[in-house]
């Protein structure tokens, strides 16, 4: 090593020795050295094995390479990572150096999330050996580089690290925050599954070792298999929620609840030491990846029926099978530790955790979208209810709902007019032209007394020829006799309707409100004998009763 501008790859140099039982001493491993070879396996990755591996290279250090190096093993779940140095053949105890995740991070020469290693050697030819153990992946990418050329890789990695985890978290508090507003349960599901994938990324990619729980190694020991099995709990849940697999299935909605409760029972045991990492390791991964396989077809059936959010899932199960696929390949150890692909994984879980976003805001709309319609279909069915089917205007029912915020809002010298209009001469038509030349003289006779009225006053049909009318804002008791008169005039006319001329009359009764009272029931009561009286003394005029009758 001779150029300190470079970052030198140690993978091209290195041999390797295999530790069958992983009990090899350093010495042990000096007796070995002939027989090192060649390792024939992808670049840097040699799969899930429970054998100790001897990494061994020769370098040879020039006086323009002087100085402090930095061996990174740029792989975070190793269990144990030894480093020794022999200078013509004798071991350097001053070099020896320990890291893994399965020590405290106070072993480590340098707290960092990978395993770093500092050299500082003089000039000469030295045989590194690099001893690693671990229960997953055996995977060991590696670089020699100076602690400029280190920290300015680190600062890039921390950064899109941070931007990750800031994303998970943007995520998480939307979905919660969605939760306490809507009170629905994808949400909560939601905020499970990124909440237990987050936190394993955070400790897979060594930061919750380094920030953490450094000194505890068991929480990355439980957390990274807890964590996939907690979004696999919450992925059953919400994929059976969001794609309404119960309307589907019964069958399959009860066998994603009884995935949920098995990967939490699953977690449970591994809190309590029944299951170990191979155990927990292994449950994760069938449980974690159950949840995409067991809903495609559902997922397929509800794009079929047009449902976009399910398209949408489809997109990210495609990019996150791509990465999880990847991710087996390199923990299986059939393809080469790149960039690529010991962060596939991660890139794709953030694609699938917006896709499943895309797809909450679409179920989100929907369920506005039900709301406004359930109350337009309230407010429809409230005006079947409260209108006259014939005329379109107000019943009964319809008039005492609307007539309590007229009277609340009577102004003090103003009055409020209650005008009962009963038609004369209706039942003649009636019985003679039929019931419906009749039901048209009923609608005319709306029309005409609409006209005679402003729009903020009410125009009621309150049965067969009877009508109701509440004109407010009256100065006194000979306006609302003018506009009484208006009324009883305006259906003197003659009505053409089609072929048939129609004449009818009216008689009617008034009451004024406060003046007779503020009560609806009671204003009612008065006009009509106040018509009543109308009637008997010859129709066709407009009564008030007088104070006292």
């Amino acid at each position: 090593m001779s150029d300190r501008a470079r970052v030198a790859e140690v993978w091209p140099a290195v041999t390797v020795m295999v530790d069958p039982g992983a009990r090899w001493t350093l010495d042990e491993a000096r007796l070995h050295l002939p027989e090192r070879r060649v390792p024939q396996v992808p670049h840097s990755n040699f799969g899930e094995r429970r054998d100790a591996v001897w990494l061994v290279w020769d370098v040879d250090l020039k006086p323009s390479g002087r100085g402090l190096w930095l061996l990174d093993v740029a792989y975070s779940a190793l269990d144990e990572v030894d480093l020794h140095v022999l200078r013509d053949g004798q071991p350097l105890r001053e070099a020896h150096q320990r890291a893994g995740d399965g020590r405290p991070m106070s072993w480590r020469a340098m707290p960092a999330r990978t395993h770093v290693l500092p050299l500082d050697l003089a000039p000469g030819r030295y045989t590194l050996l690099l001893r690693v153990a671990t229960t997953g992946g055996l995977i060991t990418p590696m670089q020699l580089l100076t602690p400029e050329q280190y920290s300015q890789r680190e600062y890039r990695v921390q950064l899109v690290q941070g931007l990750s985890s800031g994303i998970v978290l943007c995520l998480l508090f939307y979905s919660l925050a969605q939760w306490a507003s809507l009170r629905d349960g994808m949400f909560a599901f939601y905020s499970l599954s990124i909440s237990g994938l987050g936190l394993f990324l955070f400790s897979f990619n060594g930061l919750g070792l380094q920030h953490l729980w450094g000194e505890h190694v068991r929480v990355s020991a439980v957390l990274s298999p807890a964590c996939v099995l907690l979004s696999g709990a919450g992925a059953f849940l919400f994929i059976d929620r969001v794609l309404d697999i119960r309307a589907l299935s019964r069958r399959m909605s009860r066998v994603m609840q009884v995935g949920a409760v098995a990967a939490v029972v699953s977690v449970a045991l591994l809190l309590v030491d029944v299951f170990g990492y191979r155990e927990g390791q292994q449950a994760s991964k069938v449980l974690g990846q159950l949840p995409m396989f067991l809903a495609l077809p559902f997922a397929w059936r509800r794009w079929r029926q047009g449902d976009r959010a399910a398209a949408y899932m489809f997109i990210g199960w495609a990019v996150y099978a791509v990465g999880g696929l990847t991710t087996a390949l390199l923990l299986a150890g059939h393809v080469a530790a790149t960039p690529v692909t010991l962060n596939a994984l991660q890139a794709a879980s953030l694609v699938e955790m917006v896709m499943w976003l895309v797809v909450m805001g679409m179920r989100v709309e929907q369920l506005r979208w039900a709301a406004e319609q359930a109350t337009r279909d309230g407010d429809h069915l409230r005006h079947l209810a409260e209108t006259d089917a014939l005329t379109g205007l107000l019943n009964r029912r319809g008039l005492q709902a609307a007539v309590t915020p007229l009277l609340d809002r009577l102004r003090p010298g103003r009055l409020l007019a209650v005008y009962l209009v009963d038609l004369d001469g209706f039942k003649q038509i009636n019985d003679l032209r039929g019931h419906e030349v009749g039901d048209r003289v009923l609608v005319e006779v709306g029309l005409r007394l609409c006209a005679q009225v402003r729009d903020v006053d009410l125009v009621s049909r309150t049965g067969g020829d009877e009508f109701v009318l509440l004109v407010g804002d009256l100065p006194d008791d000979a306006a609302a006799e003018r506009i009484g008169e208006d009324l009883m005039q305006a259906l003197e006319a003659p009505m053409v309707l089609g072929t048939h001329v129609c004449r009818v009359g009216a008689t009617i009764g008034y009451a004024l409100a406060p003046m007779d009272g503020l009560d609806m029931a009671g204003l009612l009561r008065r006009a009509d004998r106040a018509m009543y009286l109308g009637k008997q003394a010859g129709k066709r005029q407009v009564r008030r009763l007088a104070q006292g009758e």
